[in-house]
């Protein structure tokens, strides 16, 4: 079982990725945080409910899931060690989640309320640099990006990107899941993985 100084520790490492935190303000987010095991096949957020909380994903993997109205349920993203984790959405605006998030290999997450969460960022600065760093990079930055690849870069090349950035990917993550974070078809990802087995 991992000692509280090394969900600590990583946690650290996660804030700091984004702006340098100090010490105390990591101490106060971890003295209102809970660690949680997740088994396989668990869904940390169902449909329709309102997120309460913000996750860390200390280890494992978990995927977000849509569902459409013809039932049918799409699987967006992939998040993977050091990925924060939940409905953004939902949680400002205290409705339901448009998706849910299942657990697709064991997992460990360092959960936070979320209104506490938020009312810690309020009253420190360091965690006040941290969030407008996180939202610059995650959601105008990397959405940015991920846009662009979407229209300019053909499948093939997105799919090895995905793999170089997530050594050993395939092996841990169902193929259907990739190919639903890459935009594509599990046909059309199948074909691709032929044509570079074939060139290797």
């Amino acid at each position: 079982m991992n000692q509280p100084n090394e969900y600590k520790t990583f946690l650290t490492r996660v804030f700091n990725r984004y702006a340098t935190v100090s010490d105390d303000a990591i101490s106060s987010l971890f003295s209102v945080a809970k660690i949680h095991d997740l088994k396989k096949g668990t869904t940390l957020l169902p449909f329709g409910k309102i997120s309460k909380h913000v996750h860390v994903l200390y280890k494992g993997a978990v995927v977000s899931c849509f569902l459409h109205k013809n039932g049918t349920v799409y699987h967006k993203n992939i998040f993977l060690s050091g990925s924060f984790i939940g409905s953004v959405v939902s949680s400002l605006t205290n409705t339901p989640s448009q998706f849910s998030l299942e657990v697709i290999e064991d997992s460990t997450v360092i959960s936070f309320p979320y209104d506490v969460y938020r009312q810690l960022i309020k009253e420190n600065q360091d965690l006040q640099n941290f969030y407008i760093a996180y939202l610059e990079k995650n959601w105008v930055i990397d959405k940015e990006k991920r846009e662009i690849d979407i229209v300019l870069k053909e499948a093939k090349e997105r799919y090895l990107d995905f793999v170089n950035a997530n050594p050993n990917i395939e092996n841990r993550i169902p193929l259907h899941y990739i190919a639903s974070h890459l935009g594509i078809t599990p046909t059309q990802l199948s074909r691709i993985r032929k044509s570079i087995k074939k060139t290797v």
